[in-house]
Order: C-alpha cells, then structure tokens, then sequence
C-alpha cells in the first residue's frame, strides 16, 4: 500500500518554545484496505454490511448513511483498492429515460441511467430502475478526511434525490 507522510510544521510564535512545537501529521494514502475503509465508515456513523467472495477477493459493502442506502463497490481483489463505485438503486415514477436526463443535467456529482432488471431473463417483461454511479478514484493520493467527505457528500446528495425521483407532490382535493 502506498502511503505518504506530509508534516506540517507550525510557525513558532513568541510566546511558545519551538522545542515543544509537535507536527501535525496528515496520512495521504493512494490505496486503502478494505479494514481501512470500514473504520471510514464507523467515523460516519454509517451502518454497513459487508458482502465478500472468499474465491475472488473481491467484495461489497452495503451502507445505510442519513437513513438513505447504497452500496460501495471496490474494484478489483483485495487486499488494496484504489478505485470505487458508489451506486444506489431507485424506483421511478415517471418516464426513467426523461428522469435520468432531467437527473444528469442538475447533479454533476454522479450519472444516472435506466437499468433493466430482467435483461438476461428470456421473458419479455422489463423491470426498468435508476442505477446513480459516482466513480471514486484514490490513485492521485488522498486523505481519509477527503473520502469522509466524499461519502457525505454522496449521501448528502442521494437523499436530496429521493423526491427527485419519487415524482412530483400532488395535491389531494377533498370534496
């Protein structure tokens, strides 16, 4: 795992012994443990199930942040990764092609596209959904506070979505 230390010294000031002076230390990291990424999530508050394949190393972790629910994807087998997809599935209730477009244009943070769920079944029927992606990528070097950020900000953005996709409000009369 590629890991960097940056010390950042603080300026002295006239009233402090620069003997006692201690540096801050920042972690910047360009791969990150799946063990890592769990504790990530605990700083959150974030609740998570992890899902692996013992016979490819390769896993998932089910998250449930601000009561709103996706899944972050590691790529490749572990143990390091350096690259993710966060996705969350939703349930459209107008036209998801229009949705998916109407989605795209306002949201830069993520893409949205239509999704067939039965695309590999032999019957003709279609069960269409949202798929949002947002891929994350940690090659460059970063620091777990950016990837706390990251994830809220992920959260933070899907909640805003959910009326989005749920349709319109629509006012009941009573007669």
């Amino acid at each position: 795992m590629s890991q960097l230390k940056c010390s950042q010294q603080q300026e002295p000031s006239n009233d402090q012994d620069p003997t006692k002076q201690k540096a801050a230390t920042t972690l910047i990291r360009s791969s990150i443990t799946l063990d890592e990424l769990l504790e990530i999530l605990d700083d959150l508050f974030c609740e998570y199930e992890v899902h692996e394949n013992p016979e490819t190393n390769f896993c998932g972790i089910a998250c449930d942040l601000f009561d709103t629910e996706f899944v972050i994807l590691p790529w490749g087998p572990g143990p390091f990764y350096d690259n993710f997809t966060f996705e969350a599935i939703r349930n459209p209730e107008l036209d998801p092609e229009t949705m998916c477009t109407q989605f795209n244009l306002r949201h830069g943070f993520a893409i949205a596209t239509p999704l067939d769920l039965n695309e590999d079944d032999e019957d003709e029927t279609s069960d269409i959904v949202i798929a949002i992606r947002r891929i994350v990528s940690i090659e460059g070097g970063v620091t777990n506070e950016f990837l706390k950020n990251t994830i809220q900000l992920w959260a933070g953005m899907l909640l805003h979505s959910l009326g989005f996709f749920e349709g319109p409000a629509v006012e009941v009369e009573e007669e």
